[in-house]
């Protein structure tokens, strides 16, 4: 069995011994004594990604601070997705695929993926993220006709057929297929990444299978959409990442609601990675996005700003280079 190894973005991972002192951001340190947040030893995974210093030239940051930047359109708040990159597996410098949600991938023949989740991980409401989150999207929106009438992503067929999904336990799933599926971890790690999960918990409120048929009703016609599935599509879009609502696993988590000028992010307080120091990641508190307006940037100066945003006097910041932006690479038979 070829073993996919957490190699943690080119670092050693670090075991989260009981004895580890992790570092609480500042910015959520009154909400732990006041209570309303947990301490972040419960916070965090039991084993957390542990994220180095990057090699020679770089250095650990420090918590604190807003990062404010410009966008074109209000669509654009999806950037945010790309930008914080949490994946179930992502590419690492060097464009190895490597577990960063999951604490670990087995492979087996291409086939064969068993998925292990970490324990303790949450959801940035604080709920557990578990199986069950797979186990929803699976059963009961990618093979519901009312909420995926064209069935499972395409990507998921080999030879036209679904894969097998098992759900072990609490933290393990497998995908099964008959023939090898090279497209699998690649789709999952993307830009625009293939979401096998959703957050059930959230979601259940607005599928007939368990809400309540009234409640529903209400909240589809508050909404002025046709249908209970419509609703539901409408709430579940992580890559959009326009529902503040909508539970999220990435490192910022959307505080305004559309429509709007301007889009406050604030840090996930249970996001799943720290640095080799134990500070929690991600280091900056909150991203404010202002919208650009005929070459106007509403606010005040930004710090960054999307690529081919004009502004008078700001010059426009690339996040990725545009020859890497979108490749992907076949998982290596080298990685064990």
């Amino acid at each position: 069995m070829i073993r996919l190894t957490v190699m943690l973005l080119a670092i050693v991972a670090c075991a989260a011994g009981p004895a580890r002192a992790w570092i609480e951001p500042p910015e959520l340190a009154a909400e732990v004594a006041q209570g309303r947040l947990p301490p972040i030893e419960l916070r965090l995974p039991k084993t957390p990604l542990v994220v180095g210093d990057g090699g020679p030239g770089w250095t650990l940051g420090r918590h604190g601070g807003e990062m404010r930047m410009i966008f074109g359109r209000p669509q654009d708040v999806r950037m945010l997705v790309v930008y914080g990159y949490a994946r179930l597996v992502g590419y690492d410098r060097q464009f190895n695929l490597t577990p960063d949600i999951l604490e670990s991938v087995d492979v087996k023949d291409e086939r064969i993926f068993t998925l292990r989740l970490r324990a303790g991980h949450r959801w940035s409401d604080g709920e557990p993220f578990t199986t069950e989150d797979f186990r929803y999207w699976w059963e009961d929106v990618a093979n519901n006709a009312r909420t995926s009438p064209l069935g499972p992503p395409k990507v998921l067929l080999v030879d036209g057929k679904p894969p097998k999904v098992e759900f072990l336990d609490a933290l393990t799933i497998r995908y099964s297929w008959d023939a090898p599926n090279p497209y699998f971890l690649p789709a999952l790690a993307g830009p625009s990444p293939l979401y096998i999960y959703r957050p059930a918990h959230y979601l259940k409120r607005y599928h007939e299978r368990y809400a309540d048929l009234h409640k529903i009703r209400e909240e589809t016609r508050r909404a002025g959409v046709r249908n209970w599935a419509q609703l539901h599509n409408r709430l579940d879009n992580q890559y959009r990442n326009d529902n503040p609502d909508l539970p999220t696993l990435e490192p910022w988590v959307i505080q305004t609601r559309p429509p709007a000028d301007r889009f406050v992010f604030r840090r996930n307080p249970y996001f799943h990675r720290v640095d080799s120091a134990g500070r929690q990641l991600p280091y900056i508190d909150r991203v404010v996005v202002s919208l650009a307006e005929r070459g106007r940037p509403a606010g005040p100066r930004p710090d960054v700003q999307q690529l081919h945003v004009p502004a008078p006097g700001v010059a426009p910041q690339r996040f990725l280079r545009p020859s890497v932006e979108y490749r992907t690479r076949r998982p290596s038979r080298s990685l064990s």
